[in-house]
């Protein structure tokens, strides 16, 4: 063989040995982004699912420092669930939202859906506890996240 045609075979064992290398980065760069894509949605909807739950305890904050105890206590019942997609004009009218959140009962974030309950319990007469759960699917995975509060009688 002469020095031309050795040198041919080795520059196309090079150049298949090139595209080899660069087709398995890209490969894993297009990996890398869709991964990164799907952590992004999920933290979307985490930090979505956090402010929802804020606001919920947001309005029962608010209730408790506008009402007295008797008119922010009386209206919840111990050891009930209510449906919070959508808050309420005041405390007196939770009891209109008293029970679980059916699969209609969504709360409309972004281009997402929520559930959004609140449980409460009463520890005494002087002391509530407030929990927020906010429930979604990431996929096909369902997620959840709690927040929670305890309101005193001053």
């Amino acid at each position: 063989m002469s020095n031309i045609s050795k040198q041919r075979a080795s520059t196309l064992i090079e150049v298949l040995i090139a595209v080899s290398v660069i087709a398995s980065v890209l490969t894993a760069v297009s990996a890398m982004i869709s991964m990164s894509i799907k952590v992004s949605d999920s933290n979307e909807k985490k930090q979505l699912a956090l402010q929802k739950a804020q606001e919920a305890l947001e309005f029962f904050r608010k209730e408790r420092s506008i009402n007295s105890w008797h008119n922010f206590s009386t209206p919840l019942v111990d050891g009930s669930h209510y449906c919070v997609s959508a808050l309420p004009e005041g405390i007196a009218s939770m009891s209109a939202k008293l029970g679980f959140c059916s699969n209609n009962d969504v709360l409309e974030a972004a281009r997402y859906e929520f559930k959004r309950e609140a449980v409460i319990n009463f520890y005494g007469v002087n002391s509530v506890n407030v929990q927020i759960d906010m429930a979604w699917t990431d996929g096909s995975k369902a997620k959840t996240l709690t927040l929670q509060q305890s309101f005193e009688n001053y």
